[in-house]
């Protein structure tokens, strides 16, 4: 998919310098990733307490 944004000098200066990614493209893909695992694992979390597990299926 191809989409103009902007995307403030500073916060992408940043990146780049923690990442060591120079390609903008990738370290937005890179960027993206991070964002949808982080959610996964919220929620994933919020499952915690409400499923109960079958200690024998794990033997």
């Amino acid at each position: 998919m191809k989409i103009s944004i902007e995307i403030n000098d500073d916060l992408m200066t940043k990146a780049k310098k923690l990442s060591g990614i120079e390609n903008e493209t990738i370290l937005i893909e890179k960027a993206l990733q991070l964002f949808i695992a982080i959610e996964n694992q919220k929620q994933i979390t919020n499952l915690i307490g409400k499923i109960e597990f079958d200690e024998e299926a794990f033997k």
